[in-house]
């Protein structure tokens, strides 16, 4: 019951009350009042009948007594009159029956009126001859009671009306104050803080609502230090304080996390980019210029990778940085390759201090199975062979490509056309869990192709880059909703690509299908990689309002892999997340790791955002996620990918 209804309710209630209790004094007022004017009545007519019939007692003419006493009865007024002898006997005698008309019998009932009875002495000469008995009739008083106690009704009711609507009003008003501070409250539990700037002029409601944006103001203050601890804490152990990206840990734990990612990184490139010469140029031009060189440099790679879904980009060592790109053909690497040299090449100075200034790119391929070592090896000779060849240029280790790079744009368009149009799709699931059981089953897309089933990290770049993302996701989410129907106790989690929100009429259809299975929607979930989230926080928020109403969870992956800030944890109404396994794997061993984890779980706890670890693959790592205060693991320690079944 709500405030209003609550005081409105009080005040009828004290209306009431006041109108009873006035009601029973005045109606207990009037009877007294109506029952005295009505014993006065009686006496008065008693008397002066007793004096009326004398004379014809003294004559002993009992016709005209008879006559003189129906004269009077007749009038109405009275309920009994009786004449008896000086001895007792009845000499005449005449009643009415109490009927009173126009007023309800309850009335009559509960509001008793005593008509007493009143005499008065017959005289014949000196002597007492008869008592005149007289009883007025209380029909007059009950009509005059009972319009009085309608008239008193009538006046109240309106009094009553004109109160509550005004009370209404100025409640409206009062409470206005009140009906913004619940809308600050649910806006603080939804990540919004929210300042009222207008207070209420009544004193106790303004000290509420200071009290509010007092707290709100702490609240958004206590998220960002925590935001801001924890990026301090990521950027003091993986950012390179020279150039702002990243540094040679960060490199080494992205690529060895992702060599491990078979879901994710089949197949890639990296690309190291070295300045020639730079240890003349700084100690000539000086250590400050030097600085300058390589931010611009870093900025300059920072601008090639920005659009490169997954790339890693680090400062290595000295004038030489390393861009590791994950999923990309044999064409995109010569692409790259060509671009990092057209863009990197003008930034070089021309002068007399670095005559000898020069920039190159080394590339080697990955292939599943490889070391990070060996790829980095690989790296370096190409790098080497690069130099050799003059100041400006790129040179790819000569190995053996794998399957995936030699496929181009032609192969996949084909492939994944003919398996878009025959729907034929494989899922497999992999299960997360929390403290106290099964969280939910991610759904992980498989492609058949000569008997082998590949994974999407294989195929969904091309597929995103050709158009087919949005195709995809819709068989996904079709084919999971079949699976739903059958599993009424699962929960699963679907990851959406960025591309498919941007189409037009997909999160129509969306809204279409999970309106259609009622509320099973709400085991379902719905996971975007950090990088969308950075690149698309707009339409990924507008999607999630919209279907939020069914129900369905929402989550963020490979939460920490870049560098975005987790101010959109604040503004992107999720309920989970998941630290990328960058971060977790052998945590058991990296106290900066541990501490990072620890603190992005309490920012995310503090928004009422449960936190699931990646790639969890030892004993020891799973034991300590838990003393981080991580609600969720996921992993192949916890279980592989596989079919429900």
């Amino acid at each position: 019951m709500t405030l209003r209804m609550q005081l409105t309710l009080t005040v009828a209630l004290l209306f009431l009350l006041t109108f009873v209790g006035m009601s029973v004094i005045s109606v207990d007022n009037a009877r007294r009042y109506l029952a005295e004017q009505l014993a006065s009545h009686a006496q008065d007519t008693a008397t002066s009948l007793g004096l009326s019939l004398s004379p014809p007692m003294k004559r002993n003419d009992l016709p005209t007594m008879t006559s003189m006493v129906d004269a009077i009865f007749d009038r109405g007024y009275y309920r009994e009159i009786t004449v008896r002898s000086i001895h007792g006997k009845m000499l005449i005698r005449r009643n009415l029956p109490v009927k009173v008309e126009g007023v309800p019998a309850w009335f009559v009932n509960l509001v008793s009126i005593e008509t007493p009875e009143e005499e008065a002495l017959v005289m014949s000469g000196w002597r007492q001859a008869a008592v005149v008995q007289v009883r007025s009739h209380p029909g007059y008083a009950y009509r005059q009671l009972w319009r009085n106690s309608m008239d008193e009704l009538a006046w109240f009711s309106a009094l009553a009306s004109i109160t509550l609507v005004l009370g209404s009003i100025a409640m409206h008003f009062m409470l206005r104050a009140l009906h913004a501070v619940e809308k600050q409250a649910d806006a603080i539990s939804a990540r919004d803080y929210l300042i009222q700037e207008k207070l209420p002029w009544t004193k106790d409601l303004r000290q509420v609502v200071e009290v509010m944006n007092r707290m709100s103001s702490k609240v958004r203050q206590s998220f960002e230090e925590q935001q801001k601890l924890a990026e301090m804490l990521r950027a003091e152990s993986y950012l390179d304080p020279v150039t702002g990206i990243g540094n040679r840990r960060h490199f080494d734990v992205q690529l060895a996390n992702l060599i491990h990612s078979h879901e994710e990184f089949h197949s890639g490139a990296i690309f190291m980019v070295a300045l020639a010469g730079f240890g003349d140029y700084n100690g000539k031009a000086g250590f400050e210029a030097g600085d300058v060189l390589l931010c611009n440099v870093a900025g300059g790679l920072r601008a090639i990778a920005e659009d490169m879904k997954g790339a890693v980009l680090a400062r290595f060592r000295g004038a030489t940085f390393v861009l590791l790109v994950p999923n990309v053909g044999l064409g995109e690497i010569e692409s790259i390759a060509d671009q990092l040299i057209e863009k990197l090449g003008p930034l070089i100075p021309r002068d007399q201090q670095w005559k000898e200034g020069a920039l190159h790119v080394g590339i080697a391929s990955f292939e599943k199975g490889m070391s990070a070592s060996s790829l980095l090896s690989e790296a370096d000779m190409a790098l080497r062979s690069a130099q050799s060849r003059g100041p400006l240029g790129w040179n790819r280790f000569e190995g053996r490509l794998a399957a995936e790079e030699v496929r181009g744009a032609g192969f996949w368009r084909e492939f994944l056309e003919k398996a878009v149009g025959a729907e034929d799709i494989r899922l497999q699931f992999q299960k997360v869990i929390g403290q106290e059981g099964m969280v939910h089953h991610e759904v992980l897309l498989r492609m058949s192709h000569e008997g082998e089933l590949l994974n999407a990290g294989i195929f969904m770049p091309m597929a995103e880059g050709l158009g087919y993302a949005g195709r995809l996701d819709r068989l996904v989410i079709s084919r999971t909703l079949e699976i739903l129907r059958r599993y009424k106790n699962e929960k699963f989690a679907i990851n959406l690509s960025a591309i498919s929100v941007s189409e037009a009429d997909f999160v129509g259809w969306l809204e279409e299908r999970l309106a259609g299975i009622g509320r099973d929607a709400a085991r379902l979930s719905f996971e975007f990689s950090e990088y969308d989230v950075a690149r698309h926080e707009t339409g990924i928020g507008e999607m999630l309002a919209r279907i939020s109403r069914f129900g369905c969870g929402f989550g963020v992956d490979h939460c920490g892999r870049g560098f975005a800030s987790f101010g959109y944890l604040a503004f992107l109404k999720i309920d989970y997340l998941k630290i990328d396994g960058s971060y977790v794997r052998n945590i058991d061993r990296d106290r900066g790791n541990q501490f990072l984890v620890q603190a992005i779980s309490s920012i995310a706890h503090g928004l009422d955002i449960r936190v699931i670890a990646e790639a969890v693959e030892t004993e020891a790592e799973r034991d300590i996620l838990p003393k981080l205060y991580v609600d969720g693991l996921q992993g192949y320690l916890i279980g592989k990918p596989s079919s429900l079944d």
